[in-house]
């Protein structure tokens, strides 16, 4: 697989389907986990559509993350090279720029409320839950994307005899 500024449309393709799917694999069972537990939803519902779209606004958020990394690497399949201190803090970084300005305009607008139980950042106020959600999924996303495309090319250059 190439990995410089040109890689090839499959290489994007199958790197931009494995990025997706994890993410929308990861993000679906958390945004259910933490919704009744830890959220008072009053905006809409927390019910299956309800949680695709707000999974949808998470692939986003991955994407923007993917591509704050894309900038500051200067290479689109970034995350198959060795991933060094600067992608780790940009990753981070990214992550709380993403998540606590959505709790606290969310917060604001009133589309949910906390409930009693839920964890909350000292001095801002907003809930551990998706800030952690932001700094433990974007990573996790990435590496097993990361893994995938590596598996699919051992698997690719067997021959099949």
């Amino acid at each position: 697989m190439k990995t410089g500024p040109h890689p090839d449309w499959r290489s994007i393709a199958r790197h931009a389907v494995l990025v997706s799917g994890l993410a929308f694999s990861l993000h679906y069972p958390w945004e259910y986990a933490q919704c009744g537990l830890f959220f008072v939803h009053r905006a809409s519902p927390a019910d299956p559509w309800s949680m695709l779209l707000v999974t949808g606004g998470d692939l986003i958020l991955t994407w923007i993350a993917h591509l704050v990394l894309t900038a500051l690497t200067g290479r689109w399949l970034w995350l198959h090279e060795p991933w060094t201190l600067r992608v780790w803090l940009a990753l981070s970084g990214a992550a709380l720029a993403l998540s606590i300005p959505i709790e606290l305009y969310a917060l604001a607008t009133n589309r949910w409320a906390y409930t009693t139980i839920n964890p909350r950042l000292p001095l801002i106020g907003v809930s551990v839950i998706p800030v952690l959600q932001l700094l433990l999924l974007f990573p996790l996303t990435f590496l097993l994307a990361r893994s995938g495309q590596r598996a699919w090319e051992k698997t690719s250059r067997r021959d099949p005899a």
